[in-house]
Protein backbone atom coordinates (compact mmCIF):
# COMPACT_ATOMS: atom_id res chain seq x y z
CA UNK A 1 0.00 0.00 0.00
CA UNK A 2 2.87 2.06 0.43
CA UNK A 3 4.28 1.64 -2.68
CA UNK A 4 0.95 2.59 -4.68
CA UNK A 5 0.78 6.21 -2.36
CA UNK A 6 4.12 6.60 -2.71
CA UNK A 7 3.41 6.55 -6.38
CA UNK A 8 -0.06 8.39 -6.59
CA UNK A 9 1.71 11.43 -4.88
CA UNK A 10 5.04 11.32 -7.77
CA UNK A 11 2.61 10.67 -10.56
CA UNK A 12 0.87 14.29 -9.52
CA UNK A 13 3.98 16.18 -8.71
CA UNK A 14 1.60 19.72 -9.14
CA UNK A 15 -1.34 18.66 -7.58
CA UNK A 16 1.22 17.00 -4.37
CA UNK A 17 2.93 20.19 -4.03
CA UNK A 18 0.41 22.97 -4.60
CA UNK A 19 -1.45 21.43 -1.23
CA UNK A 20 1.90 21.03 0.92
CA UNK A 21 3.15 24.08 0.35
CA UNK A 22 -0.42 25.44 1.44
CA UNK A 23 0.03 23.39 4.42
CA UNK A 24 3.46 24.29 5.08
CA UNK A 25 2.57 27.87 5.02
CA UNK A 26 -0.76 27.27 7.07
CA UNK A 27 1.45 25.48 10.13
CA UNK A 28 4.49 27.70 9.63
CA UNK A 29 2.67 31.45 9.84
CA UNK A 30 0.50 29.86 12.73
CA UNK A 31 2.72 28.28 14.86
CA UNK A 32 5.40 31.63 14.39
CA UNK A 33 2.21 34.00 15.51
CA UNK A 34 1.60 31.43 18.54
CA UNK A 35 5.21 31.64 19.93
CA UNK A 36 5.15 35.62 19.66
CA UNK A 37 1.84 35.85 20.85
CA UNK A 38 2.74 33.60 23.94
CA UNK A 39 6.64 35.26 24.35
CA UNK A 40 4.98 39.07 24.11
CA UNK A 41 2.07 38.92 26.19
CA UNK A 42 3.66 36.69 28.85
CA UNK A 43 6.73 39.37 29.48
CA UNK A 44 4.38 42.11 29.43
CA UNK A 45 2.22 40.13 31.79
CA UNK A 46 4.91 38.46 34.22
CA UNK A 47 6.44 42.49 34.43
CA UNK A 48 3.39 44.22 35.61
CA UNK A 49 2.71 41.59 38.30
CA UNK A 50 6.00 41.91 39.63
CA UNK A 51 5.13 45.31 40.93
CA UNK A 52 8.15 47.58 39.56
CA UNK A 53 8.83 51.05 39.98
CA UNK A 54 6.22 53.88 38.86
CA UNK A 55 8.83 56.08 37.33
CA UNK A 56 12.06 55.36 36.09
CA UNK A 57 14.29 58.56 36.26
CA UNK A 58 17.47 58.61 34.10
CA UNK A 59 20.19 61.71 33.14
CA UNK A 60 18.21 63.93 30.30
CA UNK A 61 20.87 63.18 27.96
CA UNK A 62 20.67 59.92 28.24
CA UNK A 63 17.56 60.08 26.16
CA UNK A 64 19.77 60.53 22.79
CA UNK A 65 21.17 57.29 23.57
CA UNK A 66 18.51 54.59 23.59
CA UNK A 67 14.92 55.04 23.51
CA UNK A 68 12.01 55.03 26.48
CA UNK A 69 10.49 51.70 25.90
CA UNK A 70 14.43 49.77 25.70
CA UNK A 71 15.26 51.80 28.76
CA UNK A 72 11.91 50.56 30.58
CA UNK A 73 11.25 47.48 29.22
CA UNK A 74 14.99 46.11 28.36
CA UNK A 75 16.31 47.29 31.03
CA UNK A 76 18.68 48.54 28.75
CA UNK A 77 22.30 49.40 31.04
CA UNK A 78 23.84 52.60 28.42
CA UNK A 79 26.25 54.24 30.20
CA UNK A 80 24.75 57.13 31.90
CA UNK A 81 25.37 59.12 35.02
CA UNK A 82 24.24 61.92 37.11
CA UNK A 83 24.89 62.69 40.84
CA UNK A 84 23.52 60.36 43.50
CA UNK A 85 21.57 63.37 45.06
CA UNK A 86 19.50 63.10 42.58
CA UNK A 87 17.86 60.01 44.65
CA UNK A 88 17.44 61.65 47.82
CA UNK A 89 15.87 65.16 46.15
CA UNK A 90 13.13 62.48 44.85
CA UNK A 91 12.64 60.71 48.16
CA UNK A 92 11.83 64.24 49.85
CA UNK A 93 8.86 65.09 47.02
CA UNK A 94 5.33 64.57 48.84
CA UNK A 95 3.89 61.43 46.95
CA UNK A 96 7.33 59.13 46.69
CA UNK A 97 6.72 56.16 48.66
CA UNK A 98 10.32 54.77 47.82
CA UNK A 99 13.34 55.08 45.71
CA UNK A 100 16.16 52.77 45.10
CA UNK A 101 19.27 53.77 42.20
CA UNK A 102 21.35 51.62 39.77
CA UNK A 103 24.74 51.60 38.68
CA UNK A 104 25.69 50.49 35.49
CA UNK A 105 29.03 49.09 34.97
CA UNK A 106 31.01 48.24 31.86
CA UNK A 107 29.94 45.51 29.69
CA UNK A 108 31.98 42.34 30.07
CA UNK A 109 33.04 39.43 27.93
CA UNK A 110 35.08 36.16 28.42
CA UNK A 111 38.69 38.11 28.36
CA UNK A 112 37.41 39.47 31.63
CA UNK A 113 34.55 37.46 33.24
CA UNK A 114 33.48 33.86 33.64
CA UNK A 115 30.78 34.49 31.12
CA UNK A 116 30.56 32.99 27.65
CA UNK A 117 29.37 35.66 26.76
CA UNK A 118 28.96 39.54 26.54
CA UNK A 119 26.93 40.82 30.34
CA UNK A 120 26.25 43.98 31.59
CA UNK A 121 27.29 44.95 34.79
CA UNK A 122 24.80 46.43 37.19
CA UNK A 123 25.27 47.54 40.31
CA UNK A 124 22.07 48.19 43.22
CA UNK A 125 21.77 48.12 46.63
CA UNK A 126 19.70 45.23 47.49
CA UNK A 127 18.72 46.54 50.90
CA UNK A 128 16.66 48.79 49.99
CA UNK A 129 15.75 47.20 46.44
CA UNK A 130 12.25 46.26 45.89
CA UNK A 131 12.19 46.19 41.84
CA UNK A 132 15.08 43.03 41.39
CA UNK A 133 13.82 40.99 44.98
CA UNK A 134 10.61 40.48 43.20
CA UNK A 135 11.90 38.29 41.02
CA UNK A 136 12.39 33.98 41.63
CA UNK A 137 15.60 32.39 41.59
CA UNK A 138 15.70 30.02 38.99
CA UNK A 139 14.80 27.19 41.34
CA UNK A 140 11.94 29.25 42.91
CA UNK A 141 14.10 30.26 45.73
CA UNK A 142 14.44 33.80 47.31
CA UNK A 143 16.70 36.93 45.80
CA UNK A 144 18.63 37.72 48.63
CA UNK A 145 18.31 40.91 50.47
CA UNK A 146 21.41 41.63 50.82
CA UNK A 147 24.70 41.33 49.11
CA UNK A 148 28.21 41.20 50.39
CA UNK A 149 31.61 41.73 48.57
CA UNK A 150 32.51 39.34 46.15
CA UNK A 151 28.47 37.66 46.00
CA UNK A 152 26.89 38.56 42.58
CA UNK A 153 23.41 37.45 41.11
CA UNK A 154 22.96 36.52 37.56
CA UNK A 155 20.79 36.66 34.82
CA UNK A 156 18.66 33.41 33.41
CA UNK A 157 20.51 34.02 30.43
CA UNK A 158 24.13 34.22 31.87
CA UNK A 159 26.32 31.26 31.50
CA UNK A 160 29.98 30.16 32.40
CA UNK A 161 29.28 30.61 36.00
CA UNK A 162 29.36 26.91 36.57
CA UNK A 163 33.31 26.73 36.57
CA UNK A 164 35.29 26.56 39.86
CA UNK A 165 36.49 29.95 41.30
CA UNK A 166 34.47 32.00 38.97
CA UNK A 167 35.76 35.56 38.33
CA UNK A 168 34.75 39.31 37.40
CA UNK A 169 37.43 41.23 36.14
CA UNK A 170 39.65 38.99 37.56
CA UNK A 171 37.94 39.45 41.50
CA UNK A 172 36.61 35.87 42.69
CA UNK A 173 32.72 36.41 42.64
CA UNK A 174 30.26 33.87 44.28
CA UNK A 175 27.23 32.89 42.86
CA UNK A 176 24.26 33.28 44.82
CA UNK A 177 21.17 33.42 42.68
CA UNK A 178 20.23 33.21 39.31
CA UNK A 179 17.31 35.07 38.27
CA UNK A 180 14.37 33.69 36.29
CA UNK A 181 13.50 34.97 32.97
CA UNK A 182 12.25 38.51 33.15
CA UNK A 183 11.78 39.04 29.30
CA UNK A 184 14.71 42.31 29.72
CA UNK A 185 17.85 42.70 29.53
CA UNK A 186 18.30 41.80 33.49
CA UNK A 187 18.88 38.16 31.32
CA UNK A 188 21.84 39.08 30.61
CA UNK A 189 23.27 41.20 33.76
CA UNK A 190 25.16 40.31 36.80
CA UNK A 191 24.50 41.96 39.53
CA UNK A 192 26.64 42.80 42.47
CA UNK A 193 26.51 45.59 45.10
CA UNK A 194 26.42 49.05 43.95
CA UNK A 195 29.48 50.28 46.13
CA UNK A 196 31.30 47.80 44.31
CA UNK A 197 30.48 48.12 41.09
CA UNK A 198 31.40 51.80 41.16
CA UNK A 199 34.68 50.62 42.72
CA UNK A 200 35.62 48.60 40.29
CA UNK A 201 34.46 50.82 37.31
CA UNK A 202 36.41 53.68 38.83
CA UNK A 203 39.70 51.29 38.25
CA UNK A 204 38.68 50.29 34.34
CA UNK A 205 40.82 51.27 32.07
CA UNK A 206 39.22 53.52 29.00
CA UNK A 207 36.23 55.05 31.73
CA UNK A 208 38.24 57.58 32.63
CA UNK A 209 37.03 59.98 30.89
CA UNK A 210 33.28 59.23 32.25
CA UNK A 211 34.34 60.36 35.82
CA UNK A 212 36.25 63.71 34.46
CA UNK A 213 32.81 64.85 33.29
CA UNK A 214 30.43 63.37 35.92
CA UNK A 215 32.57 63.52 38.75
CA UNK A 216 33.74 60.77 41.45
CA UNK A 217 31.66 57.34 40.76
CA UNK A 218 31.22 56.53 44.81
CA UNK A 219 28.98 59.24 44.73
CA UNK A 220 26.57 58.78 40.89
CA UNK A 221 24.02 56.75 39.69
CA UNK A 222 22.64 55.96 36.22
CA UNK A 223 18.79 55.57 36.94
CA UNK A 224 16.75 56.08 40.01
CA UNK A 225 13.58 53.83 40.67
CA UNK A 226 10.74 55.30 42.22
CA UNK A 227 7.20 53.70 43.65
CA UNK A 228 4.76 56.20 44.28
CA UNK A 229 0.96 56.89 45.75
CA UNK A 230 -2.04 55.56 44.02
CA UNK A 231 -3.18 58.56 41.59
CA UNK A 232 -0.36 60.56 42.10
CA UNK A 233 2.44 59.60 39.11
CA UNK A 234 1.87 62.21 36.88
CA UNK A 235 1.92 64.85 39.75
CA UNK A 236 5.07 63.42 40.98
CA UNK A 237 6.59 63.04 37.51
CA UNK A 238 6.00 66.82 36.79
CA UNK A 239 7.90 67.80 40.29
CA UNK A 240 10.57 65.27 39.50
CA UNK A 241 10.98 66.91 36.12
CA UNK A 242 10.80 70.47 38.01
CA UNK A 243 14.51 69.50 39.12
CA UNK A 244 16.32 69.67 35.95
CA UNK A 245 18.33 67.58 34.24
CA UNK A 246 16.42 64.46 34.73
CA UNK A 247 14.05 62.65 32.27
CA UNK A 248 11.08 60.67 33.54
CA UNK A 249 9.76 57.56 32.18
CA UNK A 250 6.52 56.95 33.64
CA UNK A 251 5.91 52.62 33.69
CA UNK A 252 2.06 52.77 33.18
CA UNK A 253 1.81 55.13 30.54
CA UNK A 254 4.42 53.17 28.69
CA UNK A 255 3.05 49.73 29.42
CA UNK A 256 -0.55 50.79 28.03
CA UNK A 257 1.55 51.98 24.91
CA UNK A 258 3.41 49.06 24.20
CA UNK A 259 0.48 46.84 24.80
CA UNK A 260 -1.93 48.72 22.49
CA UNK A 261 0.98 48.73 19.62
CA UNK A 262 1.45 45.24 20.33
CA UNK A 263 -2.12 44.54 20.32
CA UNK A 264 -2.73 45.73 16.78
CA UNK A 265 0.52 44.39 15.69
CA UNK A 266 -0.83 40.90 16.57
CA UNK A 267 -3.96 41.52 15.02
CA UNK A 268 -2.53 42.80 11.62
CA UNK A 269 -0.32 39.31 11.71
CA UNK A 270 -3.15 37.41 12.71
CA UNK A 271 -5.07 38.10 10.45
CA UNK A 272 -2.94 37.68 7.88
CA UNK A 273 -2.04 33.92 9.13
CA UNK A 274 -5.39 32.69 9.56
CA UNK A 275 -5.97 33.84 5.64
CA UNK A 276 -3.01 31.68 4.58
CA UNK A 277 -4.23 29.17 7.30
CA UNK A 278 -7.68 29.01 5.39
CA UNK A 279 -6.09 29.42 2.02
CA UNK A 280 -4.17 25.79 3.04
CA UNK A 281 -6.88 24.34 4.16
CA UNK A 282 -9.24 25.63 1.52
CA UNK A 283 -6.85 23.93 -1.32
CA UNK A 284 -6.91 20.93 0.66
CA UNK A 285 -10.89 20.13 1.02
CA UNK A 286 -10.30 21.19 -3.20
CA UNK A 287 -7.86 19.04 -3.76
CA UNK A 288 -9.03 15.94 -2.16
CA UNK A 289 -12.52 16.29 -2.26
CA UNK A 290 -12.71 15.98 -6.06
CA UNK A 291 -10.08 13.09 -6.01
CA UNK A 292 -13.29 10.42 -6.33
CA UNK A 293 -14.43 11.94 -9.34
CA UNK A 294 -11.19 13.05 -11.24
CA UNK A 295 -9.59 9.46 -10.43
CA UNK A 296 -12.65 7.39 -11.12
CA UNK A 297 -11.01 5.37 -13.51
CA UNK A 298 -8.13 4.53 -11.89
CA UNK A 299 -10.06 3.87 -8.63
CA UNK A 300 -12.41 1.62 -10.83
CA UNK A 301 -9.05 -0.72 -12.17
CA UNK A 302 -8.37 -1.20 -8.38
CA UNK A 303 -11.62 -2.40 -7.75
CA UNK A 304 -11.90 -4.68 -10.94
CA UNK A 305 -8.22 -6.32 -9.82
CA UNK A 306 -9.81 -7.09 -6.89
CA UNK A 307 -9.09 -3.89 -4.36
CA UNK A 308 -11.46 -3.62 -1.71
CA UNK A 309 -13.71 -0.61 -0.64
CA UNK A 310 -10.98 -0.91 2.59
CA UNK A 311 -7.95 -0.85 0.31
CA UNK A 312 -9.23 1.76 -1.75
CA UNK A 313 -10.21 3.99 1.48
CA UNK A 314 -6.70 3.58 2.87
CA UNK A 315 -5.05 4.80 -0.76
CA UNK A 316 -6.93 8.07 -0.31
CA UNK A 317 -6.82 8.41 3.20
CA UNK A 318 -2.61 7.56 3.13
CA UNK A 319 -2.07 10.37 0.34
CA UNK A 320 -4.01 13.00 2.55
CA UNK A 321 -1.99 10.91 5.84
CA UNK A 322 1.12 11.68 3.67
CA UNK A 323 0.61 15.13 2.78
CA UNK A 324 -0.45 17.12 5.36
CA UNK A 325 1.97 15.10 7.81
CA UNK A 326 5.08 16.25 6.01
CA UNK A 327 3.43 19.51 5.26
CA UNK A 328 3.04 20.02 9.04
CA UNK A 329 6.53 18.66 9.94
CA UNK A 330 8.26 20.92 7.57
CA UNK A 331 5.78 23.69 8.37
CA UNK A 332 6.66 24.03 12.70
CA UNK A 333 10.44 23.48 11.78
CA UNK A 334 9.75 27.06 9.06
CA UNK A 335 7.52 28.36 11.56
CA UNK A 336 10.67 28.33 14.09
CA UNK A 337 12.56 30.63 11.83
CA UNK A 338 9.59 32.74 10.90
CA UNK A 339 9.08 33.30 14.03
CA UNK A 340 12.80 34.32 14.92
CA UNK A 341 12.41 36.87 12.22
CA UNK A 342 9.61 38.76 12.82
CA UNK A 343 10.38 38.84 16.07
CA UNK A 344 14.41 40.11 15.51
CA UNK A 345 12.08 42.66 12.98
CA UNK A 346 9.92 43.66 16.30
CA UNK A 347 12.60 44.27 18.28
CA UNK A 348 14.56 46.61 15.62
CA UNK A 349 10.88 48.88 16.09
CA UNK A 350 11.60 49.15 19.90
CA UNK A 351 11.83 47.94 23.13
CA UNK A 352 9.43 45.42 25.39
CA UNK A 353 9.60 42.79 27.78
CA UNK A 354 9.54 38.99 25.65
CA UNK A 355 9.82 35.22 27.76
CA UNK A 356 10.63 32.55 25.56
CA UNK A 357 7.65 30.51 25.64
CA UNK A 358 8.66 27.01 27.72
CA UNK A 359 9.26 23.88 25.76
CA UNK A 360 6.38 22.35 27.40
CA UNK A 361 4.19 25.25 25.79
CA UNK A 362 6.07 25.45 22.34
CA UNK A 363 4.98 21.29 21.83
CA UNK A 364 1.35 21.73 23.46
CA UNK A 365 0.89 24.59 20.66
CA UNK A 366 2.71 22.64 18.04
CA UNK A 367 0.10 19.36 18.99
CA UNK A 368 -3.04 21.60 18.73
CA UNK A 369 -2.04 22.82 15.26
CA UNK A 370 -1.24 19.69 14.14
CA UNK A 371 -4.39 18.04 15.17
CA UNK A 372 -6.17 21.16 13.61
CA UNK A 373 -4.36 20.36 10.16
CA UNK A 374 -5.36 16.88 10.63
CA UNK A 375 -8.77 16.74 11.46
CA UNK A 376 -9.01 19.17 8.27
CA UNK A 377 -7.65 16.60 6.61
CA UNK A 378 -9.97 13.97 7.38
CA UNK A 379 -12.91 16.26 6.70
CA UNK A 380 -11.29 16.84 3.44
CA UNK A 381 -11.38 13.01 2.28
CA UNK A 382 -14.68 12.12 3.87
CA UNK A 383 -16.51 12.98 0.96
CA UNK A 384 -14.07 11.14 -1.56
CA UNK A 385 -13.85 7.90 0.47
CA UNK A 386 -17.83 7.64 0.66
CA UNK A 387 -18.04 8.17 -3.34
CA UNK A 388 -14.94 5.78 -3.72
CA UNK A 389 -16.47 3.28 -1.91
CA UNK A 390 -19.60 3.39 -3.79
CA UNK A 391 -17.72 2.45 -6.99
CA UNK A 392 -19.43 -1.20 -8.29
CA UNK A 393 -17.15 -3.97 -9.01
CA UNK A 394 -19.23 -5.68 -11.53
CA UNK A 395 -19.27 -1.91 -13.62
CA UNK A 396 -15.23 -1.21 -12.56
CA UNK A 397 -14.04 -2.52 -16.58
CA UNK A 398 -17.04 -0.49 -18.32
CA UNK A 399 -15.55 2.97 -16.81
CA UNK A 400 -12.28 2.29 -17.33
CA UNK A 401 -11.03 3.60 -21.17
CA UNK A 402 -9.64 0.87 -22.62
CA UNK A 403 -7.94 2.43 -25.10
Amino acid sequence: MWSLIRQSIAMRKVQSASVLVGVVLGVASLFALFLLYQGVFSGIATSISRDGADLLVIPSDAESSVSDDDLLFTGAPVTMYFSSSVADQIAGIDGVERVTGQFYGQTLDASCCSSIGAVRLVGYDASIDWVIRPWATMDGGEIPSQLVEGEVIIGSNVKGFGVDDPKVLGNPVTVVAVLAPTGTDLDDCILMDIDQVRAISAATDGYGHYWEKYGDPTGLLSAVLVSVDDGDQDAVAAKIEALGGVHVIKSAEAVKEVQGQMRVVFQVMLGAGVLLAVASLAKLFARFFSMAWDRRRELALYRAVGASRRDISRLIAGEAAVLVGAGSAVGLVLGVGLYRLMLGLLTTQGGFPFIACAPLVVAGGAVIIIVIFAIAGALAVAAPLRQAGRIDPASALQQVDID
